[in-house]
């Protein structure tokens, strides 16, 4: 009779809670072993797209906030920017700590290039940063070291903006192509996590397939290598959902752990030796419930053999 494959979700409850069926998944095939890292996966960038969305949506609306309540004025055309500042200032320095920036400088005066260099020094020193200016937007992620120049005038022959002033910067921020906007972001960050995370994910898979293969050896086990696979991919169930909680707790809180990655490595790897010795446990058991097999019929041997005699 076929045995009943497992479904998705039981094998999610089994690879967390139950290290005697880790014998059961690593006899599973490796192109079910494969689509069920890829679920895992499209779980992860949804949950994690979807936490960035949802961030990404705060900050507009703060923004929106900002602009009703600390900008009097705001000019945009001959590709040249404009803001004036309820307080009289000409600059503003936001301490922002959010998805896209820690820092937003904004200063649409005429500047020197020193001055614009301090600024742009500024945002260097932060994981992101952005630097407004009268002419351009300079811009500080956490991928790069270095910053990303954009001219309003690119940006306005891409996007053909032509003049823009405070009352339409408050409706473009809420308007149906922003809407529009934010289900492309959350499609793009989708994919982008999904391109990243399963190249990382293979890389984990293997370096813990290697150490499956050392303990294996210790224990004087000797699995198929696709048994090896499976149960090195398994152990990262639990890995991934931590990381699925740890990123939303940093996206929404700023919440960090230093070692976390160290963690995440060493839930899997104890997840790996336990469940060898699980299997080496199991081996063990049935060789010697077979040894009492053969036992039992030796001796039932003997006696049929002395009544013949008999």
């Amino acid at each position: 009779m076929e045995e009943k494959k497992l479904s998705f979700f039981n094998k999610i409850r089994k690879s967390i809670f139950d290290f005697d069926s880790y014998q059961e998944l690593a006899a599973e095939g490796i192109s079910r072993t494969i689509i069920y890292i890829v679920l895992l996966i499209l779980i992860f960038g949804s949950i994690i797209s979807a936490s960035y969305t949802v961030k990404f949506l705060q900050i507009i609306d703060e923004a929106k906030t900002y602009i009703e309540n600390e900008i009097s004025e705001i000019t945009y055309e001959d590709y040249k920017l404009s803001v004036n500042f309820n307080n009289g200032e000409s600059v503003a320095k936001i301490d922002a700590n959010n998805l896209l920036a820690n820092k937003v400088i904004i200063n649409t005066q005429d500047l020197e290039e020193e001055q614009i260099n301090e600024y742009t020094n500024e945002i260097k020193n932060e994981k992101n940063g952005i630097l407004i200016l009268k002419d351009k937007i300079i811009l500080k992620t956490a991928f790069s070291s270095n910053t990303m120049e954009y001219s309003y005038e690119t940006i306005s022959q891409t996007y053909n903006i032509n003049n823009v002033s405070k009352t339409e910067a408050i409706n473009i921020l809420s308007s149906n192509e922003m809407k529009v906007f934010t289900v492309t972001f959350f499609i793009t960050i989708l994919i982008y996590m999904f391109v990243i995370y399963f190249s990382n994910i293979l890389v984990d898979i293997l370096l813990l397939a290697i150490l499956a293969y050392i303990v294996t050896r210790l224990a004087g086990l000797r699995l198929k290598y696709s048994a090896i696979y499976n149960i090195a991919s398994y152990s990262l169930t639990l890995p991934i959902f931590l990381n699925i909680i740890y990123i939303v707790a940093n996206i929404f809180t700023g919440f960090n752990i230093k070692y976390f990655q160290v963690m995440y490595s060493a839930v899997a790897s104890i997840y790996i030796i336990t469940a060898i010795l699980m299997i080496k446990s199991d081996i063990i058991k049935k060789q010697l419930e077979l040894n009492k097999i053969i036992e039992e019929q030796e001796k039932v041997r003997q006696e049929l053999k002395q009544k013949e005699e008999e």
